[in-house]
C-alpha cells in the first residue's frame, strides 16, 4: 500500500474536508498544500497571487509540494492546479495513491461562490462561466493523474464518500 493518499480536484470539490475526515478515520497525518504555503509563506493565497502574480506562485507551489511529498502516513490535500504540474504529480505519486474528487460544476459553482478567498475567480461576473472554463483547461491532467476517481454532487455525503475513498485506499496496491 502507498503511503500517501492525495486529494485532487477543482478549487471547492471538498479536498480539505474530505481530507480531514479520512485522516481521522485512517489515523494519518493531513497535510492542504494551500494551508501548508500560507504558512511557510506567512501569507495568503490570494495575497501571494494579487503580489507576486500566479507564475511565481505556481513555482512556490512546486517548491512546497516537493516538501510534501517526501512526507509519509498522511493524506495530502492539493491547491485546484497541483495537477496541472507533472512534476507535482510525478513527486506526489511516488509514494501516494490519488484520488481525484470530480464535483459537479453546479456544486463547484455554489460552493466557490460563498467566499471570495478564490483568486481565479475574483472579478468575474459570471461565476458559473468561470469555473466551467477553468475546470475544461484542468480536467484533463485530474484524469490523467488519478489512480481512482469519485463523483460528488451536492446531494454527497460526507461519512459515504470517506468511507468509499478508505476503502479505495486500503484494497489499492
Amino acid at each position: 500500500m502507498k503511503q500517501n493518499l492525495i486529494l485532487i480536484g477543482f478549487m471547492g470539490s471538498g479536498k480539505s474536508t474530505v481530507g480531514r475526515e479520512l485522516a481521522r478515520s485512517l489515523h494519518m497525518n493531513f497535510v492542504d498544500t494551500d494551508h501548508y504555503i500560507e504558512n511557510k509563506e506567512n501569507m495568503k493565497i490570494k495575497d501571494l497571487f494579487t503580489r507576486r502574480g500566479e507564475e511565481k506562485f505556481r513555482k512556490l507551489e512546486s517548491k512546497y509540494v516537493q516538501e510534501i511529498s517526501q512526507m509519509t502516513h498522511t493524506i495530502i490535500s492539493t491547491g485546484g492546479g497541483v495537477a496541472n504540474s507533472d512534476a507535482n504529480m510525478n513527486a506526489l505519486k511516488k509514494n501516494g495513491f490519488v484520488v481525484y474528487l470530480d464535483c459537479a460544476i453546479d456544486c463547484l459553482v455554489e460552493r466557490v461562490s460563498r467566499r471570495n478567498t478564490r483568486p481565479l475567480l475574483n472579478g468575474f461576473i459570471d461565476q458559473h462561466a468561470r469555473v466551467v472554463e477553468l475546470l475544461n483547461s484542468r480536467v484533463g491532467n485530474y484524469r490523467k493523474h488519478k489512480n481512482t476517481s469519485v463523483f460528488i454532487n451536492s446531494k454527497t455525503n460526507l461519512e459515504d464518500t470517506v468511507a468509499l475513498i478508505k476503502k479505495l485506499y486500503i484494497n489499492f496496491d
